[in-house]
């Protein structure tokens, strides 16, 4: 059993192979006695769970982990790995002392069309959606090339162990990278099921956008300016009123008429929370906690809100 990835794998680590192969033909069947759940639209290690409408900006001094890469664009993702990893651990525990089956495996197939060529066209990934430019599509931005070395006749590429000979050693070939396809918010549709995937405050990355590293320039640019931020997810919230969203030429639903009062938020945490929870992927304790989150939560719920997402100027 292996909670399999977060979507920020498959941008930084072009995770998909190890479903697909280097093919990627077909999705790899498991075996039996494997489960594999894919937690969609998430960073990382999952996120801090925050539930609000005004997630801090991204913040000026904040580089992307693990590089020089340059600071990031957009605000980190909120969405929690928590609740998965809680439900997981009950589950194998369970496995193996009373041979109770783990809910089904939960992750992006080919064969449902949901791991799909990496480009914004075959992703479906909305156009205008704010701080996300077309440009990030690009292939030389999105999702580098994985290649396949030939490091000679000695080195034993399924172990990686061995003496490589070839130095350089030559390119056999380009492996096909996937990635999942996305809903009209830009959220991913595949893995199991989560409350901010089907009660969402905006669109969910499994990447994020590089900014450049301050003041490094080649040719007039910022170093790695518009790329993806390795392993660090990225937010970009709703509108709250539909009238700035199209002031704004967002086309993604406000708030507004996605909920139209706190109470209609709450409902749709509750609705996602219990679905989650009745299809086996989330604890009754963890369910219970994220109703009781949004209840408390100042979405459509800020002073002079009176409840409604669109009150106040």
């Amino acid at each position: 059993m292996l909670i399999d990835a977060t979507s920020a794998a498959i941008s930084g680590l072009r995770a998909a192979g190890v479903r697909l192969g280097t093919s990627a033909h077909n999705d790899i069947p498991l075996p039996k006695n494997v489960r594999r759940y894919y937690l969609p639209s998430s960073t990382h290690g999952g996120g801090n769970g925050a539930t609000t409408e005004n997630p801090p900006p991204a913040s000026a001094g904040n580089n992307c982990p693990g590089n020089n890469w340059g600071r990031r664009t957009l605000t980190v993702n909120p969405v929690p790995a928590l609740g998965l990893v809680n439900r997981v651990r009950a589950a194998l525990r369970e496995w193996v002392m009373h041979d109770t089956p783990p809910p089904p495996s939960r992750w992006p197939l080919m064969k449902d069309k949901n791991l799909v060529a990496p480009t914004k066209a075959a992703m479906g990934f909305p156009s205008g959606v704010p701080g996300i430019p077309d440009s990030i599509f690009l292939p030389e931005n999105f999702v580098f090339p994985v290649l396949d070395y030939d490091w000679g006749p000695e080195y034993d590429h399924s172990e990686a162990s061995g003496n490589p000979t070839n130095a350089p050693p030559p390119i056999n070939n380009v492996i096909k990278t996937l990635v999942p396809r996305v809903d009209a918010d830009g959220n991913e549709i595949g893995g199991v099921p989560t409350v901010q995937r089907d009660a969402p405050l905006g669109t969910y990355l499994g990447w994020n956008i590089t900014a450049g590293p301050g003041d490094a320039t080649y040719d007039g640019r910022p170093f790695h300016a518009g790329q993806v931020c390795n392993y660090v997810g990225g937010m970009v919230p709703f509108f709250k009123k539909k009238a700035d969203r199209l002031a704004a030429g967002d086309p993604r639903l406000s708030l507004e008429e996605r909920y139209v009062t706190h109470a209609g938020y709450v409902a749709a945490v509750t609705a996602a929370a219990h679905n989650a929870f009745n299809q086996g992927y989330l604890l009754a304790a963890d369910r219970d906690a994220l109703i009781a989150q949004a209840v408390a939560s100042d979405v459509c719920n800020q002073p002079g809100d009176g409840g409604m997402c669109n009150s106040g100027p």
